[in-house]
């Protein structure tokens, strides 16, 4: 039984280089994994980055190029370009601790039909920390959350792998956990699988600012996408679609609060209150992007 690490990047190449670093520093025998690194179309070094780090590493390091057609399409590809039992999924920005693939191996050793999430400890530097310490925004309540989770691959092909439509932003990985609990597979959390989930403080400029509420657009439309395959009571609990989170937030959405909030947030400096402030303006934007079209009955 060997394990395929699979990311998918798109211009990420300087942290995408410090992961696939620590992909090295393994305690699981080297002969027991890969890595499979899928490029969605990015304009950076990536390509060169990926064969120069091949020839430094000792385990197999593999890179598939494709143009920029999204997430579901790129982990698609990488699974079909695979024949290992054991499929662990991380981003382009988490930092694998050294026992991350031998606690995820350890538990597929032990158990069948289960899908395994490891612990996403989110730091602020680009470096393993001595020591982990948890932070909120490491809870996590998905089934199935692909910066750290694992399952088998004959489980990914029997719910129909990816589904490639979800092509905007999100949602992708959370379809997939639906699909893997209908099939009967069981959810072990292994917190001794770590991987430090690089997550610096946002630029909060203007220009930045349009960026990552373009990003939450996309998500909400995402979330119409996934609603509309299942219609069912738990996905609008995911994404968020219930009283009263949908009520409140659209109105405030809608009402003066927003444009007020908006300006105020591009005019002050980086604070903790700001960036709190800037929190609570993407889920506005989220809700309002949601609740647009009246997709969701």
């Amino acid at each position: 039984m060997k394990i395929s690490v699979q990311i998918s990047t798109f211009n990420r190449s300087k942290v995408l280089e410090k992961v696939l670093q620590s992909l090295d520093n393994q305690t699981l025998d080297k002969n027991l994994y890969q890595v499979v690194v899928i490029n969605d179309g990015s304009t950076d070094n990536t390509k060169e980055i990926v064969k120069t780090i091949s020839k430094q590493v000792s385990y197999e390091l593999i890179l598939i190029n494709q143009g920029n057609l999204g997430l579901p399409t790129a982990r698609n590809k990488g699974l079909i370009n695979t024949k290992h039992e054991i499929i662990l999924f991380i981003d382009d920005d988490v930092l694998a601790d050294r026992n991350l693939l031998s606690e995820h191996y350890k538990i597929h050793s032990k158990f069948e039909n289960v899908v395994v999430r490891g612990w996403v400890n989110h730091v602020n530097e680009l470096k393993i920390p001595d020591r982990p310490k948890f932070k909120l925004a490491d809870f996590s309540t998905s089934f199935f959350w692909t910066s750290n989770v694992s399952v088998k691959r004959e489980y990914l092909i029997k719910a129909g792998m990816f589904y490639e439509k979800f092509e905007k932003y999100g949602w992708e990985d959370i379809e997939m956990g639906y699909k893997l609990r209908k099939l009967g597979l069981k959810l072990i959390v292994n917190n001794k699988a770590i991987g430090y989930h690089y997550k610096p403080l946002p630029d909060l400029s203007i220009e930045n600012i349009e960026k990552i509420l373009e990003i939450e657009r996309k998500r909400a439309i995402s979330a119409q996408i996934y609603y509309n395959l299942y219609k069912s009571l738990r996905v609008k609990l995911a994404i968020g679609y219930y009283f009263p989170a949908k009520d409140f937030y659209f109105f405030l959405s809608n009402s003066q609060i927003y444009p007020k909030l908006y300006e105020y947030i591009k005019k002050q400096g980086n604070s903790p209150f700001r960036l709190f402030l800037f929190n609570l303006l993407k889920k506005m934007y989220y809700y309002k992007s949601l609740l647009a079209n009246r997709y969701i009955e």
